[in-house]
């Protein structure tokens, strides 16, 4: 009795499984696992520029290096940095910024069809009506259904460095529609199911 009352619910539990949407994917950077090497005799933030170093997860970085010792690294901008997303698009961009002069700092944010939405940090704007005082590693997060391509960061006063970035994590959609290959399975399951409820009610 025992078997045949599991065997009631297998076809359903198949069938459930075969169209529950899968879980978003979230990937995350804090550079740590890099190990960046500054000249000897005249060290400089700019010793080692950030490019394809996580291509692997997704993302290109221009225009920036990373910078930090011991395993406590973070991302330092120029005045116009990007991030470009490859392959799947995010839905989700998250990160701890923190303006390098005090400025604020412009993010517009780009997705297949052009441009989205743009978001300003805290920090000086020009005039005391329109500026707050910077926000250490304030978190910025970005959302849109669409899927985000490009970020371009951009400073202010325009000075050679614009922002120091840590913790990037950036979210896929799940996937709320089956495939065609997982719902064949599962109405397969369902007719062999049925039929064997059918037999062994005979």
């Amino acid at each position: 009795m025992f078997t045949h009352v599991k065997s009631r619910f297998v076809g359903p539990l198949l069938m459930l499984l075969a169209i529950t949407p899968l879980p978003a994917k979230a990937v995350f950077i804090d550079f740590d696992d890099l190990n960046p090497v500054f000249d000897e005799r005249w060290p400089c933030w700019c010793d080692n520029p950030l490019s394809d170093e996580y291509l692997d997860k997704g993302l290109l970085i221009n225009d920036a290096w990373v910078v930090g010792a011991g395993g406590e690294n973070m991302m330092l901008t120029s005045n116009w940095a990007s991030l470009e997303f490859v392959g799947a698009l995010p839905v989700f961009v998250s990160m701890n910024l923190t303006s390098h002069y005090g400025d604020a700092i412009f993010l517009n944010i780009y997705g297949e069809s052009g441009f989205l939405f743009s978001l300003l940090t805290s920090g000086w704007q020009g005039v005391e009506e329109l500026s707050t005082p910077v926000i250490p590693n304030e978190l910025i997060s970005l959302t849109t259904t669409e899927g985000i391509k490009y970020i371009t960061i951009q400073e202010f006063y325009g000075m050679r460095i614009g922002a120091s970035i840590d913790n990037i994590k950036f979210t896929y959609a799940s996937t709320p529609e089956p495939s065609p290959l997982l719902l064949a399975i599962a109405g397969l399951a369902l007719i062999l199911w049925r039929r064997r409820i059918t037999s062994a009610s005979k």
